[in-house]
């Protein structure tokens, strides 16, 4: 007998997330496919299985250009308007050598 198929990823508020959780499917897939992360260190970095990383990049994949779109559309907005995650890294990893 055939096991029951299990759906990883489901739609909250318009956003496709790792089931019973609010972890967003583009965020941990990105980790694999943007961050060259190993599915391994998907796993351990989001506290995920191997399967919920799975169904992210299948997600990811099945939805690729509107997930390129939007990570576009937020570089383009940080860009504009704001500090990028790495610059803001960068601050914050030289304000805390000052410290020390």
């Amino acid at each position: 007998m055939d096991a029951i198929p299990v759906s990883h990823i489901e739609i909250v508020d318009g956003h496709a997330v790792i089931a019973g959780t609010k972890l967003k499917a583009k965020l941990v897939a990105s980790m694999h496919i943007k961050g060259k992360a190993s599915v391994e260190e998907v796993m351990e970095h989001y506290d995920v299985n191997r399967s919920e990383v799975h169904a992210s990049l299948a997600y990811y994949y099945d939805n690729q250009n509107a997930i390129e779109q939007s990570f576009e559309e937020a570089k383009s907005y940080v860009n504009q308007y704001g500090t990028s995650s790495q610059d803001l890294l960068e601050k914050l990893r030289k304000s805390g050598k000052q410290s020390k």
